[in-house]
């Protein structure tokens, strides 16, 4: 903006001069939180799960919000999201969140009660169904026991299954 300055002295003589004016908005935007919450979740973190932070710009206009996330993000462990505060005249600030998952529930069994396996002189690992489980998270699981085969010596024998999910 050109600003015209007008010089008058008592005799009625005139001089001008003009001076710029730059308003010049060089300042990115400042995250409204220092730091940002981890977001923790078993499975899977949906877009809708993870609330939309928020920046101030310092001439007032409006803040732009994106990251850097493809949703959902289901990968165990800390995936780390980076959110851009873009003003109207490209100034951008960035700040990072951390999004936990964290699976911690145990598969479940398929079967309560698993039936009684009884054989005349031994079983073999062949004579033995594995039983199967869920995973509260939907991944595979594996099923091992803790026996070693042919069993063979009389009377009963106790076997443990273990299931653990990935």
């Amino acid at each position: 903006t050109v600003i015209t300055w007008s010089y008058e002295d008592v005799n009625g003589n005139i001089s001008t001069q003009t001076q710029n004016v730059v308003i010049d908005d060089v300042t990115s935007p400042v995250a409204d939180q220092a730091a940002l919450a981890d977001i923790t979740m078993e499975c899977e973190v949906l877009a809708s799960d993870v609330p939309v932070p928020t920046a101030t710009d310092n001439c007032g206009g409006t803040v732009s919000v994106t990251n850097d996330a493809t949703f959902p993000i289901t990968s165990q462990g800390t995936t780390i999201i980076t959110w851009s505060y873009e003003d109207e005249n490209g100034n951008i600030s960035t700040q990072t969140q951390n999004v936990v998952i964290d699976d911690v529930t145990a598969p479940t069994p398929d079967q309560t009660t698993l039936a009684d396996i009884t054989m005349e002189c031994e079983v073999l690992a062949s004579d033995v169904i594995n039983p199967t489980a869920t995973d509260n998270c939907g991944g595979s699981v594996t099923v091992t026991n803790d026996v070693t085969f042919p069993i063979t010596s009389q009377g009963t024998t106790i076997i443990t299954w273990s299931y653990e999910d990935e």
